[in-house]
């Protein structure tokens, strides 16, 4: 009976994954649509946070796994993630401050993480005041509310102590897992079979609302892309990490979540993110025999060699060597990025980013600052505020030390979650802190050239990460 009604729960959490995707769809055809949607989860998310906050934040969570980047659903130009941020924060900061009052403040950075937290989000706020002065306000503002995503860890600690909401939380990761991959394939199919055009109206939804990519590679393969796919790094590390030690029950499901994950890696096609799996399947390894973690990891490597060149069999009917030319290519491109649009545009936008970090190094230049290059699309001078160089990007807005207070507050998280290795004796709650770090180091690394740990996503995957460690202890785990 309980197994029948864990089947019902994720068959109707994976339903309203496409409801909320068919609904987008349908409001981008019928704008009034958009705001009847975005009102009527809005209202619906306040009632439920008003009775219990946990229920309030699962809406939040729903979207983050669901939403792509956030716009499925807007109202003048706000969109609904930004709103239930807003919802969620604004009810959660009335009820503890009622609560606590006078001690609110020194009890709201009591936890050395909710301490770096808010060290860093002063420097965010120094450099949004800055930005707003020197740079364009629009763009400032747009860089501080990715930003802002950090303030989740101050009413996530407090929800995450909930037993039953760690539970919602976990299934609806299932749920999106197989959501995220299902409408991958489904967009994949699409293009792939010509149902579907390149500026056509659905793409036009795909690119405009989603803020994905649908590119055509010139093989009959295309790479499916969605800041959706974001997450899935981490998440099939974590799968991983559950799957590299027999001690784990449910080996099944995991190796189906795992796989479902990866398909969606493949489509996407990424170099950044499996240069990050390959650094997070390292972190994997801590605490296995070394033979173990050896056969698992090149087993997992190979699983993903052979099931691309499926896909790319099945999408382009080349089952020769089209398909390990065409991944050679790819890979060619990080050496010569001249033969690639997307690598030009970025060793384009380099030694400009550089060469404005020369001129002031140590102090920030505000969010929302932008930098002129020359796009080999155009054939133009351009200014852009995406600059594609994570580090760098930070470097350049937030200044030497907001950047190094980052890196501290990230090493702060692998420090305390290496402690509470030390600490549990649940292989549980051990597989689950290692699979939460290589994904943090996962994403750190792929940050390298991309925006990733300062994308809401990211923000949210490294939030999570933080609260998750400090409230694990020794208890017995389904």
């Amino acid at each position: 009976m309980k197994e029948d009604n864990l089947k019902l729960n994720l068959g109707i959490m994976i339903f309203c994954f496409f409801l909320f995707h068919l609904f987008s769809f349908l409001a981008y055809q019928h704008p009034w649509l958009n705001s009847l949607f975005f009102w009527l989860i809005i209202i619906l998310a306040i009632i439920f946070s008003l009775y219990r906050l946990e229920y309030g934040f699962l809406f939040l969570i729903f979207e983050f796994f669901s939403g792509h980047e956030g716009h499925l659903f807007e109202f003048v130009g706000l969109s609904l993630r930004w709103a239930l941020f807003l919802v969620i924060i604004f009810i959660w900061f009335v009820r503890r401050f009622n609560q606590e009052k006078k001690n609110f403040f020194r009890r709201l950075i009591q936890p050395k993480i909710s301490l770096f937290f808010s060290i860093f989000l002063l420097i965010v706020f120094l450099s949004f005041i800055q930005g707003l002065v020197q740079n364009d306000p629009v763009l400032a503002i747009k860089d501080f509310i990715n930003y802002s995503y950090f303030f989740l860890i101050f009413p996530l600690m407090d929800v995450v102590k909930n037993r039953w909401f760690q539970e919602k939380t976990f299934k609806i990761g299932k749920a999106a897992t197989i959501g995220i991959t299902l409408v991958t394939i489904f967009v994949f199919v699409l293009f792939v079979s010509g149902l579907v055009n390149v500026h056509g109206h659905f793409y036009w939804w795909w690119r405009g609302t989603v803020i994905g990519k649908a590119t055509d590679t010139g093989t009959g393969f295309f790479r499916i892309v969605s800041s959706a796919h974001l997450l899935m790094v981490p998440i099939f590390l974590l799968y991983l990490s559950f799957l590299f030690v027999p001690e784990i029950k449910k080996k099944k499901t995991w190796f189906w979540l795992a796989f479902l994950s990866s398909v969606v890696l493949l489509i996407n096609f990424s170099r950044a993110y499996f240069l990050g799996i390959v650094i997070g399947l390292f972190f994997l390894g801590r605490s296995l025999p070394w033979r173990r973690w050896l056969c698992f990891s090149l087993t997992t490597i190979l699983v993903l060699f052979f099931e691309f060149f499926i896909i790319f069999g099945l999408a382009t009917g080349e089952w020769g060597n089209q398909g390990a030319l065409f991944f050679g290519k790819r890979i060619q491109t990080v050496v010569t990025p001249g033969e690639e649009v997307s690598s030009l545009s970025r060793m384009n936008i380099l030694p400009q980013l550089l060469s404005r970090l020369e001129k002031e190094p140590i102090f920030s230049q505000g969010l929302g600052t932008t930098v002129s290059y020359f796009d080999p699309v155009t054939q133009m001078q351009k200014s852009t505020f995406h600059l594609d160089w994570g580090y760098l990007e930070m470097w350049l807005e937030l200044g030497f030390f907001g950047l190094l207070f980052y890196f501290f507050l990230l090493f702060n998280i692998f420090y305390q979650g290496w402690r509470k290795l030390k600490e549990l004796t649940q292989i549980w709650g051990k597989r689950l802190i290692i699979g939460l770090l290589a994904g943090l180091a996962s994403l750190m690394v792929a940050t390298l050239t991309g925006p990733f740990l300062f994308h809401p996503l990211g923000i949210f995957y490294v939030v999570s990460t933080a609260a998750i460690i400090n409230i694990l202890k020794n208890e017995n785990s389904a």
